[in-house]
């Protein structure tokens, strides 16, 4: 492969511009095989679009195939806490597989005749989960009492559940909330003060009380669910789509509230939102 520069002939008010010619020649023969001729803009103006296609092409495999989320921040938020809430479960699936070989493993000693000194890295967990030894009036009662209260608390799982997901304030700076006892925030402010969406999400309740005030429920990604009532005014359907910050109603001459759940159970809004 050979690059000439061809011959640039000048005379009286005559100037050929310079040509270049890229040669593919065989070793054995020197004959040519293929040849191409292209002056110095052409050069330029080949590379520019070689380079330009390449980047082009670069451009389409990252943003139209899953290799984009190998990009640092390129993963969703509500992705990632779903592969943490499954990283989470996972690892108490093995801790629940260890517990159970280690019991039927007790059992098998015990039907084999066996008496075996357990294992010290299993030995608490036999210990613990081993339903021959038998437990007192008192632990059960405590077990009885704690199953009672904790069956349906879910909220452990919210904080996991919420990693990557930002929260807006649902109320302007003119209006302020304060904690309830029970569940959710008290909004006081001026009548015809908005309360916003605090993320994207479904509206999938509209409903007006006895005392003519309404109140708009919103589903939002990770099983979280907002709450927004004692409005006057509604600017939702159900069904439609809303982002954070949009304007859902006004509040009315009385305190509106906002509440926050998450699979059922109720949140503190102030443990999520900086209002």
């Amino acid at each position: 492969m050979k690059l000439k520069d061809a011959v640039r002939r000048e005379g009286p008010g005559y100037r050929n511009p310079a040509r270049y010619r890229l040669d593919f020649i065989k070793e054995n023969t020197f004959n040519r095989v293929w040849s191409v001729r292209m002056t110095r803009a052409r050069v330029f103006l080949v590379s520019a679009a070689i380079i330009a296609g390449g980047a082009a092409l670069l451009w389409v495999i990252i943003a139209y195939t899953p290799v984009r989320q190998l990009l640092p921040g390129a993963l969703k938020g509500d992705l990632r806490a779903q592969y943490i809430e499954t990283a989470v479960k996972l690892d108490s699936l093995e801790q629940a597989a260890a517990r159970n070989a280690a019991y039927i493993e007790n059992i098998s000693s015990l039907m084999r005749g066996e008496v075996t000194r357990p294992d010290t890295a299993t030995a608490s967990v036999v210990a613990v989960d081993d339903s021959l030894l038998a437990a007192s009036e008192s632990e059960r009662d405590f077990v009885r009492s704690y199953e009672a209260q904790e069956r349906f608390n879910l909220s452990v799982l919210a904080p996991i559940a919420a990693e990557g997901m930002v929260f807006s304030s649902p109320v302007p700076t003119t209006a302020q909330a304060s904690s309830m006892q029970s569940k959710g925030m008290r909004v006081t402010g001026p009548k015809g003060s908005p309360l916003s969406a605090i993320y994207r999400g479904t509206v999938i309740s509209v409903n007006t009380s006895a005392d003519g005030t309404s109140s708009v429920t919103v589903q939002h990604p990770n099983d979280f669910v907002s709450i927004y009532s004692g409005l006057d005014d509604i600017f939702v359907d159900r069904g439609q789509r809303v982002e954070p910050g949009q304007r859902l109603g006004h509040i009315g001459t009385m305190p509106a509230n906002f509440e926050l759940w998450h699979k059922g159970s109720p949140l503190d809004p102030g443990d999520y939102i900086n209002f």
